[in-house]
C-alpha cells in the first residue's frame, strides 16, 4: 500500500467560517489581517480499535517487540491558522490563507492481511485567491492551492520501514518517496439567496467549482522509489494517469436566517451543509471524493473576535486506488476555533 487517507481540506464550511467572519469588516478598510488558534478533537469511533484476530498492524502497538506501547495517539491537537485579505475596492479583492486539518481514520482492514490505523494526522493547506462580489449574491474566485501532510502520528511497525504511509517526512528525517502532496488551480462559483435579517446571511448558500490538478509524470514517478500508482502497482494496476479535473459543489443551509434579534441573539449563525468533495495526489491514479457532512456555529463577538465550532464528517466513495472496497478512508472530527480579525 502506497498510501492511506486524504481529504480535501478546503471545506466549504471552513471557508463558510472566514466569510462570515470578515462579512462585518468596512469597505474603506483595505487589509483584514485574520489569526485563529483551532483545536480538533477525533470523534471517529473505531480511530484506536484494536487489530482483530488474524490481522498484522502495520503500526507498533504496545504488543509488537521493539513498539511503544498502546496504539498510535488520536487527534487532540492545537493548531495555528492564519490569513491575510486585501480588499481592492468594493468588488474586488485577493487573499491568502494558511489552514490546518488535523484527524485520524477509522480502522482499514481489507489490505489483507494488514490492519491499519493512523494516528493523529495533521494536514496543511496554503491557498491564494482572487475575488470577485458580482453582486446579487454571487460571487466568483480563482485561485491555487497547494496541500501537504506534515505528520502522521502511528510510526511504522518493525519489518515495515522507516516510511509510514504518506507524511513528508520518514525516521531520521529523511524524505518520504511516497509522501503525498496535491496542487491545482481553481475557479469557484457561489450564491446565496432566500430570506434574511441585517444579522443574519441568506438562508440558503450553493457553490461549485472546476479544480485542474496539474499531474506530470514526474517527481515521485520516477527515480529509485518511484509510488506505485505511478506505474503499474496499486491496488488497481494501470499506467499513470496525468493532469485532469475534478468538479466539487457544496449546499448550505443557514437554518436562522430569517429569525429577527429579538429571537435570535445577533451575530450567532448556526449552519447545516453538505459537500461532494474531492482531491487529486500526484501518485494516485484517480481522485479520492467524499461524502462530506457537516454542522457548526458561528459566534461573531466584539474588537474582532468570533468563536466557532464544526462538527466535520467525511465519508469516502469506494476506491480501489487507495484503500480495496469496501473499506472507505473515513473520519470525523470536531474543531473549536477562536479567529482575531484585524482590519486597517
Amino acid at each position: 500500500m502506497n498510501r492511506t487517507a486524504q481529504v480535501a481540506i478546503a471545506s466549504f464550511a471552513l471557508a463558510a467560517l472566514v466569510f462570515l467572519t470578515t462579512a462585518y469588516a468596512s469597505a474603506d478598510q483595505r487589509f483584514t489581517l485574520e489569526v485563529s488558534p483551532v483545536f480538533f478533537q477525533d470523534n471517529t469511533g473505531d480511530s484506536a480499535a484494536p487489530p482483530p484476530p488474524g490481522t498484522i498492524p502495520l503500526y507498533c502497538t504496545g504488543g509488537q517487540p521493539g513498539c511503544p506501547n498502546g496504539n498510535p495517539q488520536t487527534t487532540s491537537n492545537l493548531r495555528l491558522d492564519y490569513g491575510l485579505t486585501y480588499q481592492i475596492n468594493r468588488r474586488w479583492s485577493v487573499n491568502y490563507a494558511h489552514a490546518n486539518l488535523d484527524f485520524s481514520i477509522g480502522r482499514i482492514v481489507t489490505i489483507v492481511p494488514l490492519s491499519v490505523l493512523s494516528g493523529s494526522i495533521n494536514d496543511r493547506v496554503d491557498t491564494g485567491t482572487i475575488n470577485y462580489a458580482a453582486g446579487h449574491g454571487l460571487t466568483l474566485s480563482g485561485g491555487y492551492s497547494s496541500h501537504q501532510r506534515v505528520d502522521i502520528a502511528a510510526v511504522p511497525a518493525p519489518g515495515f520501514g522507516n516510511c509510514y504511509l504518506n507524511q513528508e517526512a520518514c525516521i531520521g528525517a529523511t524524505s518520504n518517496p511516497s509522501s503525498i502532496n496535491a496542487n491545482d488551480w481553481f475557479v469557484t462559483g457561489a450564491y446565496t439567496f432566500g430570506p434574511h435579517t441585517a444579522y443574519q446571511p441568506p438562508m440558503f448558500k450553493i457553490s461549485g467549482s472546476i479544480n485542474y490538478w496539474p499531474r506530470p509524470a514526474n517527481g515521485n514517478c520516477t527515480g529509485a522509489n518511484p509510488q506505485a500508482a505511478c506505474g503499474t502497482g496499486g491496488f488497481t494496476p494501470t499506467t499513470y494517469v496525468g493532469s485532469g479535473e475534478t468538479y466539487p459543489w457544496s449546499f448550505t443551509w443557514f437554518p436562522l436566517s430569517d429569525f429577527p434579534p429579538t429571537v435570535i441573539k445577533p451575530g450567532t449563525i448556526p449552519f447545516l451543509g453538505y459537500e461532494a468533495a474531492n482531491t487529486w495526489f500526484h501518485a494516485e491514479n484517480t481522485p479520492e471524493t467524499y461524502n462530506v457532512i457537516n454542522a457548526g456555529l458561528v459566534q461573531i463577538l466584539p474588537h474582532g473576535l468570533s468563536l466557532s465550532y464544526v462538527y466535520l464528517k467525511f465519508n469516502g466513495r469506494p476506491s480501489s486506488d487507495t484503500v480495496p472496497p469496501p473499506d472507505t478512508i473515513r473520519f470525523a472530527v470536531s474543531i473549536f476555533k477562536l479567529t482575531y480579525d484585524l482590519h486597517f
